[in-house]
Formats: C-alpha cells, structure tokens, sequence
C-alpha cells in the first residue's frame, strides 16, 4: 500500500515538473528538491520499524557498536547519493561530485575508531603468536 503512495507522489511530482519545465523553467530545481525531500521522507518514515528492530536486534546480539557505524555510513552513503543525483539533475555535476567526495571522506573518518580496534586486536593476535 505504501508504494502505491510513493509512486503516486513521484508521478504527481514529475507531472508538476513537466508542467513547470514547459512554463517556467526558472523554478525546476526548487520544485525537484521538494519532490526529493517529499520522497526522502516518507521512505524514511517508512524504514524506522526496521531501524528499530535491527537496533534492537543488534543489541541482544552485543554487535552495537560494529552496527551502529554500518548504520551510519549506510546513512552518509544514501544521503550523499540523494543529493549528488539532485546536484546531476540540476546540471551541477561538479558539485555532485563533490558531495560524492564529501560523503567517501566522512565515511572513511567515521571508520577510523574502527580501524584502530582491528588493528590493535591483530597486534595482540602476533603478541600471543610470538
């Protein structure tokens, strides 16, 4: 059902866009980033029961940690390829790529903590091996 409502608001959104492109053409990308943001939120809406559940099945699991960082870098990933695709859309593929390279370096500091873990878990792995 709910589906149905997106795809509903994305072929509402684009008949908008049609109409505007043909009479003002000026106003197609703040009518595309409304249609993105509508759209951005109801997925949204519609994912926090998952979201919740692998929470809570990951802390039962004693994985919070390790899922938490998976959550936030699958976050920065969608949310940077939403906005680079809107920046394509617009004509501004400098400034997706941009927006691409910002959401590869956040992720990759966002990883840092945990590439320190593994490495120090390895060390020790060699300590008791040698």
């Amino acid at each position: 059902m709910d589906s149905i409502r997106i795809c509903l608001l994305a072929v509402a959104g684009v008949t908008v866009i049609t109409i505007i492109r043909k009479w003002n053409a000026d106003f197609l990308p703040l009518v595309r980033l409304c249609l993105a943001i509508l759209l951005a939120a109801v997925v949204f809406s519609l994912s926090a029961p998952v979201v919740d559940y692998l929470k809570n099945l990951t802390e039962l699991s004693g994985v919070s940690g390790y899922a938490e960082f998976l959550f936030k870098a699958l976050g920065i990933a969608v949310l940077t390829q939403c906005c680079a695709e809107l920046c394509r859309e617009s004509g501004e593929s400098g400034a997706a790529g941009g927006v691409e390279l910002a959401g590869k370096v956040e992720i990759l500091l966002l990883s840092l903590p945990l590439i320190n873990e593994i490495l120090s878990t390895a060390r020790e792995l060699l300590n008791l091996a040698g």
